[in-house]
């Protein structure tokens, strides 16, 4: 038996010739062209309201304070320190070894009037809290610095105003203390 042309079957629909597109996975092209499209945009607007929101939140939370001294420092350079930045800045301090050149802060009278034995490790000047009221952070404790920076190990933190220890001040040592407390230090 002959077989004609007229007698093959036909190829099945969306294939060959007939279909003007292709498909991804199943997927016409233009859908998938348009689902492309529309990820492009909508990460553009997100990240549009992202840097929008970042820079607003900026400039909300900056202050005079921070334009001068630049960012964590009050105007006079001091670091800004609060509770939750206070073990970060000791673990600096014990592990950078500078210490600041005296002033007229008495810090050991100081600690004396604050009732604690033991000796400075290191000091410096500091902003406490929101209000960046001006202090000294004291880290003291049993342990000198060497052993600290070598082993870790726990240290005393007393903040107090630059009025702790003075003759002149009239505010009791509890007045004087903005915050006093322990901290880990880690080990080099």
């Amino acid at each position: 038996m002959s077989v004609r042309s007229s007698d093959r079957p036909s190829s099945p629909p969306g294939k060959g010739r007939g279909s003007r597109f292709g498909s991804v996975l199943g997927i016409p092209v233009p859908v998938v062209l348009l689902a492309l499209i529309a990820s492009a945009l909508m990460g553009v607007q997100l990240a549009a309201a992202l840097e929008q929101t970042t820079a607003s939140h900026v400039r909300a939370g900056s202050t005079a304070a921070d334009s001068l001294g630049g960012t964590g420092k009050v105007s006079v350079g001091v670091p800004v320190v609060t509770e939750t930045t206070l073990g970060t800045e000791v673990q600096r301090l014990i592990d950078s070894g500078t210490i600041q050149p005296m002033t007229s802060f008495d810090a050991a009278t100081c600690l004396q009037e604050q009732g604690i034995p033991d000796s400075i490790l290191i000091m410096e000047e500091v902003a406490w809290g929101g209000e960046q009221t001006a202090g000294w952070l004291l880290v003291h404790g049993p342990l000198d610095r060497e052993t600290l920076r070598a082993n870790g190990g726990i240290v005393s933190a007393t903040v107090v105003l630059p009025t702790c220890g003075s003759t002149d001040d009239d505010l009791t040592p509890q007045q004087n203390r903005l915050w006093s407390g322990d901290v880990m230090i880690g080990s080099l």
